[in-house]
């Protein structure tokens, strides 16, 4: 048989966990757009008054420490923050035991296309005004793009297979292809995979408005702001997205409960 002929093993995603402008578990994510919300409206992070675009769907009354030791809250990103929050939530919607299996066998792989810009926004401008000695040592590890995937292991204990990956837009989704690779080919058990993004700054914004990538004609009305199939649209909004999910191959046996949310299997 070819590579193709193969059977392939079922693999299901057993927990999801969201922080979102719609909610910050999937359960309220998945509700919200059922509902038809939005969670899309005025930035404010920082004055747009300079910039076209003045919208965003930013992550509200989010508290890092609920999900990570105070100290460790300071030396990351956002974005770290985030993935380390939903990946959590993944973990405990999915009712895995971690402590029982073999961490070895465990891994992660969570996407972010630009990682931490708020870190290298904040590093530059100390940098500008005070010299290199006000850089903080932990900016690179802040920053670099693999670190939400290196914390959330470490939390956990994972001890398989750790990196993050790159590739704009589909970071996310490439993740969760990888890791569905993974649990085929049978090295892992449990793969916690996903995305996150944190990049509703000022320099991020700048570069993409001088694009002309992101939309200007719904800063009135922000709902109305996000189109991508339509015929009206004129630009994407930028988001805060971060949403791991923890995945393990099938036992083939059915669902306890019926699922909150459409059961994924691939």
């Amino acid at each position: 048989m070819t590579a193709d002929q193969q059977p392939k093993s079922k693999v299901v995603v057993t927990g999801m966990g969201a922080i979102t402008s719609l909610g910050h578990d999937a359960q309220s994510f998945w509700l919200n757009l059922l509902a038809g919300k939005s969670g899309v409206g005025p930035v404010t992070r920082f004055d747009t008054e300079l910039f076209t675009c003045k919208v965003a769907s930013e992550v509200k009354d989010f508290d890092p420490s609920r999900f990570m030791d105070a100290k460790e809250v300071r030396r990351s990103d956002p974005f770290t923050h985030y993935a380390m929050a939903a990946a959590k939530g993944a973990i405990e919607d999915s009712g895995l035991d971690l402590n029982a299996a073999d961490k070895k066998r465990i891994g992660v792989i969570i996407g972010s296309g630009i990682g931490g810009i708020t870190t290298f926004e904040t590093a530059a401008k100390k940098m500008m005004e005070g010299g290199p000695r006000k850089v903080s040592p932990f900016m690179i590890p802040s920053l670099i793009a693999n670190m939400a995937s290196g914390i959330v292991g470490i939390e956990i204990g994972a001890m398989g297979p750790n990196y993050g990956l790159v590739s704009a837009c589909s970071s996310a989704s490439h993740s969760i292809g990888e890791s569905l690779n993974l649990l085929r080919s049978g090295g892992v058990d449990v793969m916690v995979a996903g995305g996150s993004e944190a990049a509703v700054t000022p320099l991020a914004f700048a570069g993409f408005c001088s694009a002309r990538a992101m939309s200007t004609s719904f800063n009135d009305e922000p709902h109305r702001a996000s189109r991508p199939f339509d015929t009206k649209r004129d630009g994407f909004i930028m988001g805060e997205p971060p949403a791991p999910a923890a995945g393990t191959p099938s036992t083939g046996s059915p669902a306890p409960t019926p699922p909150k949310y459409p059961l994924l299997s691939y």
